[in-house]
């Protein structure tokens, strides 16, 4: 009896998983990518809730503080409730951490004019892998009279750059992630007004304090990213 060849599921893997890989030796990868095909089921989607209000407070022109207030109140009351599971209690204890950060970076953040991104974005396919990726806010500038715009990711990640080289690395992945946030708006924003800025294309680390522009080197990276998901579509079937 003939029978159809199973349908072949299309490569998929994070934004963050992606920049990892691109840092990470070549073991390291194929773990990555064999980690990426079959995921464990997080109980707990960490910072899935300290995300919102940070959009909300950098999105506003005032940057009124209500939002970061009323969101720390909530995680703490979640802190202290006894019939929350002791994940959902470290959540929320790591996301006021990052709300605190998040003050701290206010003078880094200030000059940037963020906009709220489109509810609905399209997924980012890169050489035949589906890159999961969701722009966070939209950032407006302006430079010479000509109307720009850039895209920021929030990078929410524990604070682990202790050595010389971790803190390189930390560097690298936020600048990889800085630049897919650049290809998911040039590929995939269609109706855009404004002209695409590198310099406003960014990952901002919230733990580290740090935020991570395209501009350097990015056609390269772009390259190298271009390449690397190429290859992970060529050794998916077989890890």
């Amino acid at each position: 009896m003939f029978q159809y060849p199973p349908t072949r599921v299309t490569p998929r893997i994070s934004v963050n998983d992606l920049a990892r890989y691109m840092v990470s030796s070549d073991t390291a990868r194929m773990g990555i990518i064999r980690r990426a095909k079959t995921p464990l089921t997080a109980p707990v989607i960490r910072y899935r809730d300290v995300r919102p209000p940070i959009c909300t407070y950098l999105a506003d022109p005032r940057r009124g503080l209500n939002p970061l207030v009323a969101a720390e109140q909530m995680f703490l009351q979640r802190t202290q409730d006894t019939a929350e599971t002791p994940l959902r209690k470290d959540d929320a204890r790591q996301s006021i951490e990052v709300i605190h950060a998040l003050q701290g970076m206010g003078n880094q953040l200030a000059a940037y004019d963020f906009q709220p991104p489109p509810g609905d974005q399209p997924r980012l396919t890169i050489g035949g892998v589906e890159v999961s990726v969701r722009i966070d806010l939209l950032v407006h500038g302006t430079t010479r009279g000509r109307t720009q715009i850039g895209a920021a990711i929030l990078r929410m990640t524990q604070d682990d750059a202790e050595t010389v080289d971790a803190r390189e690395r930390r560097r690298n992945m936020g600048l990889y992630v800085a630049a897919l946030a650049q290809m998911h708006l040039e590929r995939n924003f269609n109706n855009l007004t404004r002209e695409v800025a590198s310099r406003l294309c960014m990952s901002i680390d919230i733990q580290h304090g740090e935020v991570f522009a395209s501009q350097n080197a990015n056609a390269r990276r772009m390259t190298d990213v271009e390449n690397a998901c190429r290859f992970i579509a060529a050794v998916w079937d077989t890890v």
